[in-house]
């Protein structure tokens, strides 16, 4: 047994800085952990979280997330139910032939029949912790989808919000370059202008006219995916009015330790599960080459009668067998499960290695667009 379960691997996480992969950033605060925070203590409008509330519900990509962990989780179920004995019920019937020219004879039989492997190097055992794994895995899974949809329904939401904004500038541009062309053509009357300048104002006024069309489209382009998300046929969608751009606003938190902010994602949380379920299924591999000790027995009736059946204990037969078997030729089924296992595992661990140098990709993505769109919009403002 020492032999074999030194071939076993324990499960160590891969090392990686997590301090350096968050670009240019100190934290201000390392009390404070911003992955742990609700969605409703960021999100104050509540015509924004009824919309996030809905889309939890309905979406499709989370209801097929939620069946996955329903599959998941009966993979789970039958990798226990493999440690315990398997029991059967068994009844048949058959004819003897006596000697020669003898008739032939009935011959009855009910019983009961059970087989046990004992789980000496692990094998079930391991398999039942990487399904578990891969349980918490698909759990997730399903919570980053669910991160990624209330990110994506808040960014659209706000999108419209600023196109209604937009479109309402537009509107009073409109406005006031009808005024301008009635002020140019009323000029042009006096001499004081020529049909140029009438011409000029008429292609601004124009100009402005056209954007309403890009901008309903972009509108309803939007709803239409809102909707979408939501699982529901496209529809105008409800928002408060916004006639400043500027009065979107969100209370800043500081962001915390970036070890702490990576180390909460669920995309990692999920990649280093599935990590830690392909060991133990590599594990199990291993176990699987080494012999299997299984006990069985069987307890039946047997008669040539059926009245016979309760005569007991003379129609009565039990057996009880232990036995040990030693794979040796199987057409390189087990050592192939065993290599295709352990590269499985390989291959984890470069996942989970992209799937936290992405984040922090992200991370860095995210916050250095923050700094730079305060200042960009500013900017714009007084523009």
């Amino acid at each position: 047994i020492a032999g074999a379960t030194s071939c076993a691997i324990k499960y160590q996480r891969p090392e990686i800085e997590t301090e350096k992969l968050i670009r240019d950033f100190e934290s201000s605060d390392t009390t404070f952990d911003v992955a742990k925070l609700h969605w409703r203590e960021f999100y104050k409008d509540t015509l924004l979280c009824r919309l996030i509330d809905s889309a939890l519900v309905s979406n499709f990509d989370m209801e097929i997330a939620y069946k996955r962990i329903e599959q998941q989780s009966s993979y789970f179920k039958k990798s226990k139910w493999a440690l315990a004995p398997n029991l059967n019920a068994e009844a048949g019937a058959s004819y003897q032939k006596g000697e020669i020219g003898a008739s032939q004879m009935p011959y009855f039989t009910v019983g009961i029949s059970a087989s046990w492997e004992i789980d000496i190097w692990g094998k079930l055992s391991k398999a039942k912790k990487g399904q578990f794994e891969q349980l918490l895995a698909q759990e997730n899974t399903r919570n980053a989808i669910q991160t990624q949809l209330i990110a994506t329904i808040a960014s659209n939401y706000f999108e419209l919000l600023t196109l209604d904004a937009q479109r309402k500038y537009v509107e009073e541009t409109i406005s006031n370059r009808k005024e301008y062309l009635e002020t140019v053509k009323t000029m042009k009357e006096s001499a004081q202008v020529n049909e140029v300048a009438v011409l000029q104002a008429q292609s601004q006024l124009l100009t402005a006219q056209a954007y309403l069309p890009t901008i309903d489209q972009a509108i309803s382009e939007i709803e239409n995916q809102i909707c979408f998300l939501m699982g529901k046929a496209p529809a105008k969608i409800e928002r408060r009015e916004v006639s400043d751009p500027n009065q979107i606003t969100f209370k800043e938190f500081p962001i915390g330790v970036p070890a702490n902010l990576l180390r909460n994602r669920p995309d990692i949380i999920a990649a280093e599960h599935t990590l830690q379920s392909k060991l133990h299924l590599y594990n199990s591999a291993v176990a699987a080459m080494y012999p299997s000790l299984t006990l069985s027995g069987n307890i039946s009736t047997d008669a040539t009668q059926f009245d016979q059946w309760f005569n007991l204990p003379t129609s009565l037969l039990w057996g009880v067998i232990g036995g040990l078997t030693q794979p040796i030729f199987n057409s390189r089924a087990l050592r192939t499960q065993k290599e295709v296992a352990q590269k499985e595992y390989e291959i984890a661990i470069i996942e989970f290695k992209e799937s936290v140098l992405n984040a922090g990709l992200e991370v860095s993505n995210r916050l250095s667009s923050i700094e730079n769109n305060k200042e960009r919009v500013e900017l714009l403002y007084k523009q």
